[in-house]
């Protein structure tokens, strides 16, 4: 089980209480964004990002929207954050992704497909052509610009 929590302006999550997870302050946080895989229903496919700059450099961590105190940290987010964190992929059955959170990105897609490379040789086209190509993700480059050009608020 994941445990999400929110102490003073610190926003933690861990699995257990032997295991340190990640902690982040809420004041570095840059971006919060939502996607959803391909994966589920049986294993998770809803998670939750959430995009600091700490010394100059972006840090990404990731929440599975099954987590344990997800629902008290969000309405405490909104408060610290200054602005709604409205969740709209719930239902999504596929992949999708996108911005909640600063209001000037918000719906903007946060993941995009990467170029998958043509096959090399004969075994590799037929194997394609079965089973298909699965891209991978990454922060889509509208978002990354967006991140390395704005300076964090002193």
């Amino acid at each position: 089980m994941i445990y999400l929590g929110i102490t003073g302006s610190t926003l933690n999550c861990r699995s257990d209480e032997n295991d340190p997870g990640w902690s982040i302050r809420t004041g570095e946080i840059v971006l919060v964004a939502e996607y959803t895989t391909e994966d589920g229903p049986a294993v998770d496919d809803y998670f939750l990002v959430f995009v600091t700059r700490e010394r100059g450099e972006l840090f990404y961590s990731t929440v599975t929207m099954r987590a344990t105190g997800i629902n008290p940290v969000l309405e405490e987010l909104e408060k610290q954050l200054g602005g709604s964190l409205e969740l709209r992929l719930f239902a999504s059955r596929g992949r999708s992704s996108r911005v909640i959170w600063p209001p000037h990105l918000v719906n903007v897609e946060y993941l995009e497909p990467e170029e998958t490379p043509e096959p090399h040789g004969f075994a590799e086209r037929l194997l394609r052509r079965f089973k298909g190509v699965r891209p991978e993700y990454r922060v889509s480059h509208r978002i990354l610009q967006a991140l390395t050009t704005t300076r964090p608020v002193v």
